[in-house]
């Protein structure tokens, strides 16, 4: 798919989403979003469950500072890219839907949903060599004071509650900020549980301790999937 994704730096205003917002709220507004140390600052990661496609929604409209999100490059394109996404990919491969239910479902949320992902100031991540652009984009988020947050599991087999495999886009990030400023931005893992609605955000991490540990970056994506996970161990698996 050769098509051009427009992205450009969000803005703290949106007033289209806002009238967007007052519909989602609540239906995934959380009030309990507990800190387990420090709140985020102007500057961060933040790395989480994505539990399944409600997550992004929820810490949107939940978490108490304004950030943009690394999402499905594909959900920014043209309407048939959206319905190819969400039909093949969302519903039947992650989901495990029927193709007919899948096709329905897809048709519809394709027509708004590029609004919607706007207003979240979704950050297109490429799969390919344009991910470059993903991390140039992001820079460009955490230069302008917006915290980028994103979902680095593997859920080419669908979203479970306890996470298998973690890909090291985030740390590549972290690395590129580093290079550039000398700043090792904090890291916070976070985990949202559906059942008890609520959201715990745990100790930030910092990449570069674990350089000087010697790890690489896998190795080093591997501890942010055991920090999360233990997040859902300690409040949330029954």
């Amino acid at each position: 798919m050769n098509e051009k994704i427009k992205w450009k730096c969000p803005k703290k205003r949106q007033p289209v989403w806002g009238f967007f917002k007052i519909f989602f709220k609540p239906f995934f507004h959380v009030k309990d979003v507990e800190f387990l140390d420090e709140k985020f600052p102007e500057k961060c990661i933040i790395i989480s469950n994505h539990c399944n496609k409600k997550g992004p929604m929820v810490y949107e409209l939940s978490l108490p500072i304004k950030h943009a999100s690394w999402g499905a490059y594909n959900m920014l394109g043209s309407y048939k890219m959206r319905f190819r996404y969400l039909r093949n990919v969302l519903y039947i491969q992650k989901n495990g839907m029927k193709k007919g239910k899948a096709t329905f479902k897809a048709m519809f949320e394709a027509l708004f949903s590029l609004f919607i992902y706007r207003g979240m100031k979704i950050i297109p991540s490429f799969p390919d060599a344009r991910f470059r652009k993903t991390l140039n984009y992001s820079m460009e988020c955490l230069e302008n004071n917006i915290p980028v947050s994103l979902y680095p599991e593997d859920s080419n087999q669908g979203y479970f509650d306890e996470m298998t495999h973690f890909f090291s886009g985030f740390v590549m990030l972290s690395e590129q900020y580093f290079k550039k400023t000398g700043v090792d931005l904090p890291i916070f893992p976070m985990y949202y549980g559906k059942k008890k609605k609520k959201i715990i955000v745990g100790k930030p991490l910092y990449v570069q301790d674990f350089v000087k540990q010697g790890l690489n970056r896998d190795e080093i994506a591997e501890q942010y999937r055991l920090a999360v996970n233990q997040l859902y161990y300690d409040y949330f698996k029954e």
